[in-house]
């Protein structure tokens, strides 16, 4: 299954335009030296960079700009890509996933589920959260949030190492949305995507100077999302194509979700064969059973989850086994850290 243009990036970054402290031409800068072959920007409430015309080709790197969109009261956080404008401040947060849905755009829940201790977490981080995520118009949420990952894990008492070390603590997914994820496809589907949240915030060391505790290289070297494409993405596609081929693949669900702080995840492939046929993450296939199969680049503790329960867990780089009807999807771990998690795989039973 080597056939695929494989591209590797990043979602959901900040610049100057709203809360993040990096002008576009040194994000893009960044996103490039950090070895991306795309980015897409999501600024709170303004499309600002798009309207300046930093959208499209920067040679074979591509960034594409939507916008965070959040409701009245700060929560509700919701990612759009592919509107021509903004939509008004005023929606709730029933309206705005409506109206991105009806729109043709691509929407995406950002840091579900996200949870503080008020007592163990520093001050300025209260969570932002969704009440429900039990909307049809939802159907990509981010599953690892960098940045609200670390928020997270940050306490009064590590605050300091986390803040000098920002990816030594990234750890898994949360296991609340994990388990919501896994149900929600029983019934119907709903992709996942990796998310950076990158704003380099700045904090002022010992008074005396500022430092970018979460560079922008440091956050694209975290949660990426590698798309599986059957054509080669180049410049030589126009940027409204270009735009829609991301779109499209992130709807599709034929990706996965790699923390390159455990490694590189470039060429893993997870697939089901049935007979001739081969399905890819994101598909399904009528079969009453069929061959699963798992390439990865190293070694690792893989889990291949089977209808939100672990099935079989195994220490390998290569993956075949034989499996019953179900909704599948893998995740990898080294070193007891998560390091690859799929889309899943339906295979429904009653083959005719």
């Amino acid at each position: 299954m080597d056939n695929f243009n494989e591209l590797v990036g990043c979602i959901h970054a900040h610049s100057i335009y709203s809360d993040g402290s990096g002008d576009y031409p040194k994000i893009i800068q960044s996103a490039i030296d950090a070895g991306l072959d795309y980015l897409l920007m999501s600024d709170h409430m303004t499309m600002k960079g798009r309207s300046e015309g930093y959208n499209g080709w920067y040679d074979d790197f591509f960034l594409g700009i939507g916008y965070e969109i959040q409701d009245p009261d700060d929560q509700h956080h919701y990612l759009a890509f592919g509107l021509d404008e903004v939509l008004d401040a005023k929606l709730t947060h029933k309206e705005y996933i409506k109206e991105v849905e009806d729109r043709g755009a691509l929407g995406i829940a950002a840091h579900p589920f996200e949870e503080r201790d008020p007592e163990k977490a520093p001050r300025g981080m209260p969570p932002i959260n969704w009440t429900s995520l039990d909307y049809p118009e939802i159907k990509v949420i981010e599953l690892w949030n960098m940045m609200s990952h670390w928020m997270e894990k940050t306490t009064l008492r590590n605050q300091f190492w986390n803040f000098l070390h920002p990816r030594s603590f990234s750890t898994h997914p949360k296991t609340k949305l994990l388990k919501w994820w896994d149900k929600a496809n029983q019934d119907r589907k709903v992709t996942a995507i990796g998310a950076v949240d990158a704003h380099a915030t700045k904090i002022k060391i010992l008074g005396l100077f500022e430092k970018a505790v979460f560079d922008y290289k440091i956050m694209f070297k975290s949660i990426r999302t590698h798309l599986l494409l059957d054509e080669p993405f180049d410049h030589h596609i126009e940027e409204e194509d270009a735009e829609a081929i991301i779109y499209d693949n992130i709807r599709s669900g034929r990706n996965f979700i790699s923390n390159y702080r455990r490694g590189d995840a470039r060429g893993f492939r997870f697939w089901a064969q049935s007979g001739s046929q081969a399905i890819q993450m994101g598909e399904s296939i009528q079969a009453d059973e069929a061959k699963l199969k798992a390439q990865l680049p190293r070694k690792a503790h893989v889990k291949l989850i089977r209808n939100g329960d672990l099935y079989k867990k195994i220490y390998t780089n290569n993956l075949e086994i034989d499996v019953p009807a179900g909704i599948y999807r893998l995740e990898a771990e080294v070193k007891q850290r998560g390091w690859i998690y799929t889309n899943h795989i339906k295979i429904k039973g009653g083959h005719n």
